[in-house]
């Protein structure tokens, strides 16, 4: 459902992700644990194309989406709700998450 393959991004010239692979099947719940530094947003944020990959691919639903603009990551149902921004207290989590994606 979701795959990078060999997955590496730069911001300037730093390089934060070096030739990641994941697979991650339908119904699967996965969490990303590392230091500070180990580039577990630079993951989910190459995801909707902020950075960009330089190297590998990012498929999901078996359709490459490495390249494209993140207007088209979102209409895929992809969204990145970033860590410290508050919740909406009377909203249920699937109502917050659906929230992120309008502003991925």
């Amino acid at each position: 459902m979701l795959e990078f393959k060999q997955v590496s991004a730069h911001y300037g010239k730093i390089q934060a992700l070096h030739q990641v692979s994941l697979n991650i099947q339908k119904g699967e719940i996965v969490t990303l644990i590392g230091a500070n530094g180990a580039g577990k947003t630079t993951l989910l944020s190459t995801l909707c194309g902020d950075p960009r990959a330089s190297e590998g691919q990012i498929l999901y639903r078996d359709v490459d989406i490495t390249q494209l603009p993140t207007a088209k990551i979102m209409r895929e149902d992809i969204a990145l709700v970033p860590e410290g921004r508050r919740v909406f207290s009377r909203m249920t989590v699937e109502e917050n998450l659906a929230m992120g994606g309008l502003f991925c």
